[in-house]
């Protein structure tokens, strides 16, 4: 028999989000239903749910997690009469969905993506968008990409927040950028191919436009500006333009500008970190031990970007518990990303997402990394069913708040977390 639910609490934006979750899943709740309050208070990051005679209290310490209090009541997961509670072990459990791939999916989808995620307990969104949002007097940026348009993005920055979901861009500043630069009106932007000319004043002015778009139509102050990947910098035109220079240099001169201009607008930014280590390899190879990062490039490298580590390949604790030293070492506090195995192929890998979550998302908790978050790639064209990854997110999510996550309430949790989905559009 199903139980029905009435909810109940002080706080006036998770009135809100309460009342998005019982438009959406209406089989669960009734005007009679047992009574679930919610009130802030729980002490450090996460939430507590007592179950007594007049029904269930959830003490919360953010949103989201009143919105995994809410979605493990709704699972089932809470016996009457008994206490339960989670603690999660970072301060930011985050999502990164590529947008950028020919699946720009519909602010409808986003909205329904939200609700499975914030019943999972994330904090944050990262909407990876390269050329796939508008920018006022740009006419090619995005040209037949169905990029979003500033109204777009403040209504899915708006429906996030009510969720507890801090939506933040993630963009590039340097490289994967061929899709914008194969219009003429941006071949004076190219030092090789997919990569901005470091240096050129109008690449400048052109990133200032696309932060200054960004920075209008999110609440968040945190910025994601990419630089990954950005093979052959300063071997095209850069070099006829200013002769042979070392890498190293040439990213963090442009690293520098780029942080100056985020400053500029009260944005404080994160980068994929892959780029340090593969100018140190001969091999140029991201994960390569015999890298080498000179001591005057760590210390050149600014202060107010944060480094992202992602890994999405390894089984061994060993490799990830290296990786997040040498980020140390570098001065720097890395943010996790992991991967749901998502890119080049039809349907997200169950075996390789669930392997190397569980290992990496051990050592980040061991290693007390304080940010994590999981990658959502569309590579190739983006094949992939988007929402085959759900699973993915959530044992994400658990390794989050719990040590050891259980496959039998996974699957419970996962029937009410997935309610709402469109799955075969």
């Amino acid at each position: 028999m199903s139980t029905y639910f009435r909810l109940v609490s002080d706080h006036s934006l998770l009135r809100d989000g309460l009342k998005i979750f019982q438009e959406a899943l209406p089989q669960h709740f009734s005007s009679t239903g047992k009574l679930v309050t919610f009130e802030e208070g729980f002490s450090g990051d996460g939430f507590s749910i007592d179950s007594g005679d007049e029904g269930l209290r959830v003490r919360f310490s953010q949103l989201a997690d009143a919105y995994r209090a809410l979605g493990i009541i709704l699972s089932g997961g809470v016996e009457e009469g008994a206490s339960f509670s989670q603690t999660r072990a970072f301060s930011d459990v985050g999502i990164m969905w590529d947008v950028s791939r020919n699946a720009v999916l519909k602010v409808e989808a986003v909205e329904e993506l939200f609700r499975a995620l914030a019943l999972m307990g994330y904090t944050s969104v990262q909407l990876y968008m390269e050329d796939t949002y508008e920018i006022p007097g740009e006419d090619f940026f995005g040209y037949g990409r169905g990029a979003y348009t500033e109204e777009e993005l403040r209504r899915i920055d708006a429906y996030g927040h009510t969720l507890g979901i801090e939506v933040i861009p993630c963009i590039q500043t340097l490289g994967h950028l061929e899709q914008m630069l194969q219009w003429p009106s941006y071949h004076k932007l190219q030092d090789v191919k997919g990569v901005l000319l470091v240096g050129e004043d109008a690449v400048y002015t052109l990133i200032g436009k696309m932060l200054d778009t960004l920075a209008r139509c999110f609440r968040s102050r945190r910025i994601h500006i990419g630089m990954d990947e950005a093979h052959g910098v300063g071997t095209g035109e850069y070099l006829k333009k200013h002769g042979l220079r070392r890498p190293f240099d040439i990213l963090n001169e442009h690293l520098r500008k780029v942080t100056d201009l985020c400053k500029a607008r009260g944005l404080r930014p994160m980068m994929w970190s892959d780029m340090y280590f593969r100018l140190g390899s001969d091999t140029h190879d991201y994960y390569d031990f015999e890298a080498v990062i000179p001591q005057e490039v760590t210390e050149a490298v600014s202060p107010d970007v944060d480094l992202v580590y992602w890994d999405y390949y390894h089984a061994d604790a060993k490799f990830y518990e290296e990786w997040i030293r040498r980020h140390r070492v570098m001065g720097k506090e890395p943010i996790f990303a992991g991967g749901a195995w998502s890119w080049g192929r039809f349907w997200a890998h169950w075996g390789r997402w669930r392997e190397t979550i569980a290992v990496s998302m051990q050592v980040a908790r061991e290693q007390k990394v304080r940010e994590a978050f999981l990658t959502v790639w569309g590579d190739d064209g983006m094949e992939v069913h988007p929402f085959s990854v759900l699973p993915a997110a959530q044992y994400f999510a658990e390794w989050a708040y719990v040590k050891a996550p259980e496959d039998a309430a996974l699957e419970c949790q996962f029937a009410v977390f997935s309610e709402g989905v469109t799955l075969a559009d």
